[in-house]
């Protein structure tokens, strides 16, 4: 459904190791709107919510709600090895809805 490569894996992992209850943790992908016509992902480490389904990438635990699996599909999670910075990356960006009604 979604790659997180080795590098982000690698981060991800000991950022999650350094919470007292890593082994309640893991990530979800959060919908942020970037303005007018898109929206990016942000990566929040979070417990499990009620009804979310688990998959293990590169062993990180992947948050993620049934319905948003169409939204997720080819997502790509990496990690600058020099600046730390995860970057996300959608094959299709989902538009956002701007229409304006007074």
């Amino acid at each position: 459904m979604i790659t997180i490569t080795p590098q982000a894996a690698a981060r991800l992992a000991l950022m999650i190791a350094e919470e007292h209850d890593a082994n309640e943790l893991g990530i979800r992908l959060v919908p942020t709107t970037t303005g007018c016509g898109s929206f990016t992902y942000s990566i929040a480490i979070t417990e499990a919510e009620k009804h979310d389904q688990v998959q293990f990438i590169n062993e990180v635990r992947f948050f993620y709600k049934p319905q948003d699996v169409d939204k997720l599909v080819g997502t790509v999670i990496d990690c600058n090895p020099v600046t730390g910075r995860f970057s996300i990356r959608h094959p299709r960006p989902q538009a956002a809805d701007c229409s304006h009604t007074h």
